[in-house]
């Protein structure tokens, strides 16, 4: 069958509609869907454009008024402080120092008898000087079981234990109880002029310790704990009692005598609920004792430490 001339000029322009790349063709139907598909696209790409730039113009208006209202505020009411870099700097607190060494003497108490992990009030302290000061923090316990004020005024004596007192950031002692113990014949019969002569003996120690340690460390805080009655449960309880109160009234007066030496109390730490905060001996601090020894000693120095920063 032959081909007419207007049958052959539109099989010749089929022709041109279908592309050929090597054995592919594309249907002129696609070609019509691909147009739609693009004339659509460019439709819904303006039609966003201009909600997304409407949007982007609200936003940037509404920015603008909101900075000229509050500097019509501020021109208005002026802040009472001037906003600069000093004054934000002196409210904020500076960083606590960091490491330093805690030096505990003393006796049984220092060494941690009764405390089932043997930490004693020094270990609660070594956790939480660490935290607060860095993990650099170093901790010395050079407590001796049964040590007297007179022990104790030799131990500082030594030169090694004189090293330490130099190197020192903070110092704690507990003494006094086994010179009132031996010098007060026991609990059960109160030698009341042997505690007496034990006291001014005491007194006497005390103010020659104090000032070897100054002597060797004048700027490092003295916290000594005070004397607590582990009999007052017990039926002489009328007459421990105000033999421990004198005890620690004649701390008092030594440690006032000195700079930095705070005295921490722990009579009413004990006074009410003996049993519960006492070790099975009836004498040493229990795990929870010496917890709430230590939680003393930390609230002390850090009112000495506020005290210091404000004071520089």
């Amino acid at each position: 069958m032959k081909f007419t001339p207007k049958r052959r000029e539109v099989r010749q322009e089929n022709n041109r509609c279908s592309i050929s790349r090597g054995k592919n063709r594309i249907p002129p139907i696609l070609l019509y869907i691909n147009e739609w598909a693009s004339l659509l696209s460019a439709t819904f790409m303006k039609k966003w454009f201009w909600i997304a730039f409407g949007i982007l113009a609200l936003f940037s208006f509404s920015l603008f008024g909101f900075g000229f209202a509050l500097a019509i505020h501020e021109v208005v009411n002026p802040p009472s402080t001037p906003l600069t870099k000093a004054s934000s700097e002196e409210e904020s607190s500076p960083a606590p120092e960091q490491g330093g060494m805690l030096l505990s003497l003393g006796d049984s108490l220092t060494r941690g008898t009764g405390d089932i992990n043997g930490g004693g009030y020094v270990g609660v302290l070594r956790e939480e000087l660490r935290k607060k000061y860095g993990p650099d923090t170093q901790v010395v316990n050079l407590g001796i079981n049964g040590q007297t004020s007179d022990d104790l005024l030799q131990q500082v004596k030594q030169p090694k234990v004189q090293k330490f007192l130099q190197e020192a950031r903070w110092i704690t002692i507990t003494i006094g109880s086994n010179d009132l113990n031996r010098k007060s014949g026991g609990i059960f019969k109160i030698d009341k002029k042997g505690a007496q002569q034990g006291k001014k003996q005491y007194e006497k120690n005390l103010n020659q310790i104090f000032q070897l340690i100054r002597e060797q460390n004048p700027e490092a805080p003295i916290f000594i704990f005070g004397l607590y009655n582990p009999f007052a449960d017990l039926q002489n309880e009328s007459e421990t009692t105000p033999l421990i109160r004198e005890w620690n009234q004649t701390l008092q007066e030594v440690a006032g005598g000195f700079p930095h030496v705070i005295v921490v109390p722990t009579f009413d730490l004990f006074q009410l609920n003996t049993t519960a905060y006492l070790y099975t001996d009836h004498f040493h601090p229990n795990q929870e004792g010496y917890r709430r020894m230590a939680e003393r000693l930390l609230q002390l120095l850090q009112d000495y430490e506020q005290g210091k920063e404000k004071n520089r």
